[in-house]
């Protein structure tokens, strides 16, 4: 290939990164922002501190008709034995899209957090906060890496 399609391909190819990126990292204005992080923070203290089925009732009705509490607690019993007691938890990124893989057109914010247990150091922690059919911000999802 020579250096002037070479040129093009890349120019071409900055220019869909461009119009692409912004599409799957749209940063929440900050009312949204506020609204998911108190959400996820409700969230993550009742996980952390064992009371996993208010944890679950809290949730957004999607994650409800997906997943029963027996389910959510015994699977929440199951990460949690495998990364024992959390030592550390930092915000690492936020991130808006009005749709989610399954889920259907809404409101959705992915909060990632870098996490650190005790039987796991390097973790990665994914929530997300959906606004909910009475429009309060609620979570939807939590996955640990």
């Amino acid at each position: 290939m020579s250096s002037k399609y070479r040129i093009h391909a890349v120019l071409i190819l900055m220019a869909l990164v461009i119009i692409f990126i912004p599409l799957f990292n749209e940063r929440p204005n900050k009312e949204k922002a506020e609204a998911a992080s108190a959400a996820s923070g409700e969230f993550l203290q009742l996980v952390d501190s064992g009371k996993l089925a208010e944890s679950w009732r809290i949730s957004a009705s999607l994650l409800k008709e997906k997943v029963s509490e027996e389910a959510w607690i015994n699977q929440l019993k199951k990460i949690r034995a495998a990364t024992g007691p959390l030592i550390e938890r930092t915000e690492k990124e936020m991130s808006y899209s009005t749709e989610a893989e399954g889920s259907g057109e809404g409101e959705y914010i992915r909060i990632v957090y870098d996490s650190s247990f005790e039987a796991k150091r390097d973790t990665s922690e994914t929530i997300t906060v959906m606004r909910d059919k009475d429009g309060t911000w609620r979570v939807a999802g939590y996955f640990v890496k």
